[in-house]
């Protein structure tokens, strides 16, 4: 925190020499920040709603947009949202190439320069934002949660695709769509006992695994009224 704090306040003395932003918005249409516990105030707060995050847990298939790769998280990271079937950042506006919450823009938006990454490098794995930060107090959710987890991880997930396939059909697809079906199940029961914000389900459960089961070269189909996973 205290690193993440040092290298604010150098960026902030340092902005209106060494930045120049030229507003081109190539960082912002690339996707959302990643929040660190320097943003927290900004999501506690409501400068920063949570129904405008989403989770990437850990296991899953991420981009490193700092490092240019894809590989799996060894941590979870909450992010902003993407605009609807954009990739863009959700609070930028590509008319008029301005950010909604300039002012209040997370510790990644503030340190980037994208002629000199030497600063979001040096941030970018430290201090994350974590769901058990935001999420811990509130009875009965982070149970929740956990469960979700312990039931639906990217890990169990991955030992099972890699058992492979036999005569063209995945060895574990029973078990694999089962846990398919917990998630689908665990979102719909938050919604409708709970009274959730549907909004809300890829902060809380990360994004639903029927659409990120493809990351292990698995496709789902719905084949009359069942689904059915096949290699892709």
């Amino acid at each position: 925190m205290k690193k993440n704090q040092n290298l604010s306040s150098e960026f902030s003395k340092k902005e209106s020499s060494t930045m120049n932003c030229k507003r081109c918005g190539t960082c912002c249409e690339k996707g959302g920040p990643g929040l660190h516990q320097e943003d927290r105030i900004l999501v506690d707060g409501g400068r920063i709603p949570a129904r405008c995050l989403f989770t990437l847990r850990r296991g899953e298939l991420a981009r490193d947009n700092v490092k240019g790769t894809l590989a799996p998280l060894t941590r979870e990271i909450i992010k902003i949202k993407g605009q609807a079937g954009r990739w863009a950042c959700l609070f930028y506006d590509q008319e008029t190439r301005e950010c909604a919450i300039y002012e209040h823009r997370p510790l990644e938006c503030r340190v980037l320069n994208c002629r000199d990454t030497r600063r979001i490098q040096n941030v970018y794995e430290t201090d994350r934002l974590t769901r058990r930060d935001l999420l811990s107090t509130v009875r009965g959710l982070w149970e929740l949660i956990q469960d979700h987890e312990a039931h639906c991880s990217y890990a169990k997930l991955h030992a099972l695709v890699g058992e492979g396939t036999n005569g063209g059909r995945i060895i574990q697809d029973k078990t694999i769509l089962e846990i398919l079906r917990f998630d689908a199940h665990v979102r719909q029961l938050t919604m409708q006992k709970g009274g959730m914000d549907g909004q809300m389900l890829d902060f809380i459960f990360g994004r639903p695994l029927a659409d990120t089961i493809k990351m292990f070269d698995v496709v789902l189909i719905k084949d009359g009224g069942t689904y059915r996973l096949v290699p892709r």
